[in-house]
């Protein structure tokens, strides 16, 4: 009986654990655009993997950042920015 009880212990350890890992972004299309979930939004820090002019930053995620026009002209790919990420 124990070795049936310590089987489901780890079981629902093992659900635990892997539930809270992070899991990619779902980019669901819209009428007006698309809708991300999944995806980290608010204040943090992340890499910018494209820029849209004239003020956009993307990231891998599938968020986007928009930046005053002196932000985005200093910043390059691939650099690390903090922002408010939508």
């Amino acid at each position: 009986m124990r070795l049936v009880e310590g089987s489901i212990l780890l079981a629902i350890a093992g659900v635990a654990v892997f539930g809270c890992l992070p899991r990619p972004p779902v980019i669901e299309p819209t009428a007006n655009g698309a809708v991300i979930r999944g995806a980290k939004t608010g204040l943090y820090t992340k890499e910018v993997m494209t820029k849209k002019d004239p003020d956009t930053f993307l990231a891998a995620d599938g968020t986007f950042c928009r930046v005053p026009a002196d932000r985005y002209k200093q910043t390059a790919a691939h650099d690390l920015v903090y922002c408010n990420w939508q």
